[in-house]
């Protein structure tokens, strides 16, 4: 499982990192995972260019702020209006590549 990041930038400063949010062996709750099933095409998450998962992002957009709370518990509305977008591409693919892998493990269990 991979490490996820968040960074918070200064509201006076945007190239200035404020603080580092970190999850590493986040366990997706299963309205997360619905939400991310619903933003990504599935069968693209692997083989999708970024600017393809870009676009599947920006349609979930109202989503995105619930699943970074899930995933960073700790973060505030505030702190999640200062992060910045192009961060955030490379972060819903690993969420999503790991609601994948939550859903094979969760067949292969069956």
């Amino acid at each position: 499982m991979a490490i996820l990041k968040l960074n918070i930038y200064k509201a006076d400063n945007k190239n200035e990192i404020e603080k580092t949010y970190t999850s590493e062996g986040y366990d997706l709750m299963l309205g997360t995972l619905q939400d991310v099933i619903a933003i990504f095409d599935i069968d693209k998450i692997n083989t999708g260019n970024e600017m393809e998962l870009a676009m599947m992002a920006v349609r979930g957009f109202d989503q995105v702020a619930p699943i970074l709370r899930d995933v960073f518990p700790d973060a505030t509305p505030e702190e999640l209006r200062r992060t910045k977008t192009k961060e955030l591409v490379p972060l819903f693919v690993a969420i999503a590549r790991e609601a994948v892998g939550t859903m094979k493990i969760a067949r292969q269990g069956n």
